[in-house]
């Protein structure tokens, strides 16, 4: 069944824009030891193959969550997903990651890859929840730390959300 934006109801969905920086930024600090900077979003922002999108509570200014990948030659790439500690394990997070799979496989995506701390079991067992496997380690990875990064993998069907 394909994802749509009534899923979200009561919560809205939309793309990121520039003048979304600040709320993104604080978000990001939130949610992440090592956030990405504003140049680092406003480059996500004017890249062609990449989606960054932001959910947030009805009649609600700032984003509780939100979604970045890439989609090119048929592969979607997860770069984040974050939800504000405050609403985590409402299904938010998995919910995004269904919008970016429709969203992929509508823009040509036939597989999703990501990578993820290997500290981070509630991320791991949320991608295995949704259907990733492990396929490889990126040692030292994580500039900051040094930490190894999981990489997961996901094939795309037709029949998926």
């Amino acid at each position: 069944m394909p994802v749509s934006q009534a899923d979200f109801a009561p919560r809205l969905l939309r793309e990121a824009q520039p003048e979304d920086i600040g709320a993104l930024l604080e978000l990001e600090r939130a949610c992440f030891d090592d956030p990405w900077t504003r140049d680092a979003f406003l480059q996500e922002m004017a890249l062609p193959h990449a989606e960054l999108w932001m959910l947030f509570d009805e009649g609600e200014d700032e984003p509780v969550a939100y979604v970045n990948f890439w989609v090119s030659a048929g592969e979607v790439s997860l770069l984040n997903v974050a939800v504000r500690p405050s609403v985590r394990r409402q299904g938010l997070a998995r919910m995004l990651l269904d919008w970016m799979e429709a969203r992929g496989r509508d823009r040509g995506g036939e597989s999703v890859f990501l990578e993820v701390r290997r500290s981070n079991e509630g991320a791991i067992e949320l991608y295995r929840k949704a259907g990733f496997s492990q396929v490889g380690i990126r040692k030292g990875y994580y500039s900051a730390g040094g930490e190894d990064a999981v990489v997961m993998s996901k094939a795309l069907d037709e029949g998926g959300p």
